[in-house]
């Protein structure tokens, strides 16, 4: 939109909410933030097109992570890392 004296006016959607911190315990699995943050999101439920857009990296971005996080866990896929996770109290 085209404001009077030549500018524009433009809208930002509203910041995000991170999901909550996990109460769980993680020492000893040696995640980078970013690891952590997809993890949370794993946990969610949410599928990688959803984490990429939240986390406004790329689909593909979101695929090193969890498998860094498969490597990290010793999981083999996204049902045992969310098992894992709920087991050290994540939510």
């Amino acid at each position: 939109e085209v404001m009077p004296g030549g500018g524009a006016a433009f809208f930002l959607p509203p910041p995000r909410d991170p999901p909550a911190r996990p109460a769980g315990n993680v020492d000893g699995w040696d995640l980078a933030a970013r690891e952590l943050e997809v993890l949370q999101h794993l946990v969610a439920g949410q599928r990688n097109r959803t984490i990429a857009s939240t986390l406004g990296i790329s689909e593909n971005t979101v695929k090193f992570h969890v498998r860094n996080l498969f490597r990290k866990l010793n999981v083999g896929s996204r049902t045992e890392a969310i098992a894992l996770a709920h087991s050290h109290g994540f939510r």
